[in-house]
């Protein structure tokens, strides 16, 4: 009794905080005085209000036992796309359920239909991640339904976790609050089958046509809870253990050899940080019957750390010996570490811009040379000799075990692979959702994106970390070679049919891996591991720390678009064109930008701490005045608190797409006729927003109407001029192209000459796939 009668309060405590209005439309009672008949009741359900549509057209009643997918309660509680009308209530976020009273309502709904175990063969309990998701965004489509995945996707930050009610998960960019908050990731346990009829089994995003069909693809069936009625005859108790394991720092003295500093333990805190030595990674809250792998928040999300020297018998700054430059081991003014093969065995780039000095009484302090003399940077950075600092960072990977206790048997468990990432700077966007943009709309990906690729990480088919210990067991492995299918996302069959959903389109964040990045070069989300018998995923391949990845993926045409924001035009990078357009409010005002002299603008920071470029007069010549890739220092910005999610943390696919599309149309009508977004020489120096070209002036065309963009390029010279900012540069601009785009039209201009009309072009555009094909992804050269 004590399920239904928590039941009741938390539906009493919905009714008065706004949710009854909306229940009592489709005919059930929040109040009813015999909840659990009500709740069996069959209700007239109104599919024409927003939200419902999708609603499994065989679900009835409020709740239908064991299937929370045709539970009209459930759907109406845990669908991000249904809203009540919360007008006129202060705080209406906090109106909605809370995740303990979603998981409440979940094992309630379950517990109306225990497992019978002795009519149940080859049992095995699974730890997955997952969520309720829209039909648009689940793995078969027809109705709302929840996925699962062996794998989720935490993110680090700044400030506590902040639940928001109307997407019905975390956000990284909490209203009214500062800093970037960190996102857990839900887990729970549930008996699974493994389907043997693989094309049976519903998956997100595209199948691997030549081998899931021999692949093991587990869908769970029903969750497990503790008490009496999950299964009959056991009082079931579930345990949750995690073991998670930063060893970026002792990867690049042990495998990589880099010089360690006398009497420092690389195989010790903090050169490895795990669960079992106080690395203060992860911490696994209790939710209901569910658990949160919740990284632990800093103040920044980089720090240096110290380790006692066994030689000067003092705490020290954990610090090493940069090497001097070779042909291989610089790129740009990063430390590239030798990768092996197509696997990475220790972090790519190494952060060396921030040197160490010993100084009085055992103090170590740092000289950022961000801002160092030109000739003292370059040649300190490519002799090398100095000792600079070492940051950690709490990304990292694990996994989640459950033991039951109650049993009559011990069951064959399957652990979660838990990944624990950079903050999501897209949260509103996927990377699944670019992708079918992508595949829709390209003849050939690299058309747009010169280096990465938009393939998300749930079409992935890579192992978990084979390295990794159980935590219930820390002498067997976690994963085995053949466990390729740990970050698929699977949904349960259909129990329905009769509805189609329109294309995908997400409206919330996500702790799933459709929402994280795929593995290349080394990745964002993840990296790649391996040895003498095959690659696996591992996170230890990712840049020391972080951020030093970060920028050169940003950089670089937007390594993983929808995951890593394009800072392409924020530097002069000839190799990897702008291919995913950030607003110039997004990428920063410097002081000097023509619409902060004209005091339309303010001097801001953009999501990455930078300053975008802009045009000026310098001399006779007009310049583009840009952000020096070498000076920029993502980790100094980290340091000082300026990486600022919110600059892009509202943008969603749709309007990522949109932005795309428009580059693309102008790339196709501006000079020359026979370059594409990957490979165009011009530089998009400025990108704005238009809302509406009616009340803009000037336009260049008084067909221009609705919402658009002004875009302008610079055909330029790529050799650059010193300013007198050591951290910018000038490039010398040869042409300059202004764009007005809107639905219909692009009207353009060369300089300042005649304004030229022309409608959009069809983007159903074939280039010459053998050059495409033919370049390589140059990103470590």
């Amino acid at each position: 009794m004590s399920r239904i009668n928590d039941l009741v309060k938390t539906c009493r405590s919905l009714a008065e905080r706004g949710w009854n209005d909306l229940f009592r439309h489709h005919g059930l009672n929040l109040r009813a005085k015999d909840l659990e008949d009500e709740l069996d009741r069959k209700l007239d359900i109104d599919r024409r209000q927003t939200g419902f549509a999708d609603f499994c057209l065989s679900g009835d009643k409020g709740v239908t036992p064991g299937d929370p997918a045709r539970s009209f309660l459930y759907h109406a509680l845990a669908s991000p796309d249904v809203h009540p009308d919360l007008r006129g209530r202060r705080n209406a976020a906090r109106s909605y359920p809370t995740l303990e009273e979603l998981d409440e309502i979940e094992n309630y709904i379950y517990s109306r239909k225990p497992l019978k175990l002795a009519a149940s063969t080859d049992l095995i309990v699974g730890v997955f991640a997952y969520e309720y998701r829209p039909a648009a965004s689940g793995a078969h489509g027809y109705h709302a339904d929840l996925v699962f995945s062996r794998t989720g996707v935490a993110r680090v930050g700044t400030a506590k976790p902040a639940w928001y009610g109307p997407w019905r998960n975390f956000r990284p960019d909490p209203l009214r609050r500062s800093g970037i908050s960190m996102c857990p990731a839900r887990y729970g346990a549930f008996f699974v089958k493994s389907d043997d009829s693989t094309y049976n089994t519903p998956v997100m995003g595209r199948w691997d046509e030549q081998d899931d069909s021999t692949r093991t693809f587990y869908v769970p069936t029903h969750k497990l809870f503790p008490g009496p009625d999950c299964i009959e005859g056991a009082d079931l108790e579930l345990v949750f253990r995690e073991y998670h394991r930063n060893e970026k720092l002792m990867k690049l003295h042990t495998t990589g050899q880099l010089e360690t500093v006398e009497g420092f333990d690389v195989k010790s805190y903090p050169f490895i940080r795990d669960s079992l030595n106080g690395g203060d990674i992860v911490t696994l809250v209790p939710c209901g019957a569910s658990v949160l792998v919740a990284p632990r928040p800093h103040p920044t999300l980089v720090r240096t750390t110290t380790q006692w020297n066994s030689v000067t018998e003092e705490s020290e700054l954990v610090r090493f010996t940069v090497p001097a430059q070779n042909r291989g081991n610089r790129y740009s003014t990063s430390l590239l570490m030798a990768a092996g093969d197509s696997a990475r065995l220790m972090p790519e780039y190494v952060n060396i811009r921030h040197q160490v000095k010993k100084g009085r009484a055992g103090k170590f302090p740092i000289t950022d040379l961000k801002k160092a003399k030109r000739k003292k940077f370059v040649s300190l950075l490519k002799k090398g000799g100095y000792e600079a600092a070492h940051f950690i960072d709490d990304t990292c990977d694990g996994c989640v075990t459950v033991t039951l206790r109650g049993l009559a048997r011990p069951l064959q468990s399957l652990p979660a692979y838990s990944l624990v990432a950079a903050p999501h700077f897209f949260p509103l966007a996927d990377q699944l959702q670019i992708t079918n943009w992508v595949r829709r709309s390209l003849i050939n990906y690299q058309e747009q994106f010169a280096q990465g690729s938009p393939w998300p990480l749930c079409e992935g088919r890579r192992p978990a970390n084979i390295e990794l210990p159980r935590p219930d067991d820390l002498m067997d492995r976690a994963f085995g070679r053949d466990e390729d299918t740990v970050t698929a996302i699977v949904s349960q069959q259909p129990r329905s049919r009769q509805y189609n959903a329109p294309d995908r389109s997400k409206c919330f964040s996500s702790h799933l891996t459709d929402a994280a990045s795929n593995e290349f070069e080394p990745g964002w989300d993840i990296s790649l591991g391996g040895d003498d018998e095959g690659n696996y995923l591992a996170a230890y391949g990712l840049g020391s720390p972080f951020p030093e990845d970060a920028k050169l993926c940003a950089a670089l045409n937007s390594f993983w678009p929808a995951a890593a924001p394009d800072a392409s035009r924020t530097f002069a990078v000839a190799e990897g064109p702008t291919a995913m357009p950030l607003l110039d409010d997004e990428l920063g005002y410097h002081s000097d930008h023509p619409r902060v002299r004209a005091r339309k603008a303010k001097t801001s920071f953009g999501w990455d701490g930078e300053q975008g470029p802009f045009f000026e007069r310098h001399g006779r010549w007009l310049h583009v005045n840009a952000a020096d890739i070498g000076r920029s220092d993502y980790v100094s910005n980290a340091l000082k608190r300026r990486i600022d999610i919110r600059k892009t943390s509202h943008v969603s696919a749709e309007e990522l797409i949109r932005r795309m599309d428009a580059l693309r149309r102008c790339i196709e009508v501006l000079p020359p006729k026979k370059d594409w977004v990957s490979n165009t020489k011009l530089w998009l120096v400025s990108a704005e927003k238009i809302r509406n070209w009616e009340s803009e002036a000037p336009r260049g065309d008084k067909s221009l109407s609705g919402s658009g963009y002004v875009y302008v390029f610079a055909k330029f010279n790529p050799a650059s001029i010193e300013t007198t900012d050591v951290t910018r540069l000038r490039y010398q601009v040869q042409k300059k192209f202004e764009c007005q785009i809107s639905e219909e039209f692009v009207v353009f201009r060369a300089n300042e000459g005649p304004w030229r009309l022309v409608r959009q072009p069809s983007l159903e555009l074939r280039h010459d796939d053998s050059i495409l094909m033919g370049k390589k992804p140059n990103r470590r050269r």
